[in-house]
């Protein structure tokens, strides 16, 4: 069982997704995995929370979705991402650590989709959540858009 006030406690480190990764690739129609206030900061409209649950809502009626999963559900989430991608052909852009792409579970959740992979010139710096400090973590992070065919593209962090 997920003890949601340890999730939800300020002291807590969640790495909300700066604005200026989302503007890269947005603007974006849904966010299954946000807060409240992140999802304001980011210009989201529709979103989903951590009492809301994402992975039980459709999210075949967004066009645009933009997932930064919490990290103890990062293969929930990509697994519901493609099973969407599958059915609606939703653009779906999915951050996680780079080390995912080096896991059999991650090829075997991907193996009939593509992914065009985005790959950062540094590590990118997240935001604490509930506060404006940005902190950059101990490990890099790739952002991917689920497709028909895989790709490899390069983007720069300033």
């Amino acid at each position: 069982m997920v003890n949601y006030n340890l999730l939800l406690n300020e002291n807590n480190f969640e790495y909300c997704t700066p604005k200026y990764i989302v503007d890269m690739f947005g603007p974006f129609d849904y966010d299954p995995a946000s807060t409240k206030e992140q999802a304001k900061v980011l210009g989201i409209e529709n979103y989903s929370t951590i009492e809301t649950d994402g992975l039980k809502q459709d999210w075949t009626q967004f066009e645009k979705i933009w997932v930064n999963p919490p990290s103890y559900q990062t293969y929930e989430f990509l697994k519901k991402a493609v099973k969407t991608y599958q059915k609606a052909g939703n653009k779906i852009y999915f951050l996680a650590p780079i080390s995912i792409l080096t896991t059999k579970e991650f090829h075997k959740i991907t193996e009939n989709v593509g992914t065009k992979l985005y790959i950062p010139n540094s590590r990118i710096k997240f935001m604490k959540l509930y506060t404006e400090t940005e902190e950059t973590p101990t490990f890099s992070c790739v952002i991917f858009r689920i497709q028909a065919t895989n790709e490899l593209a390069f983007f720069d962090i300033e």
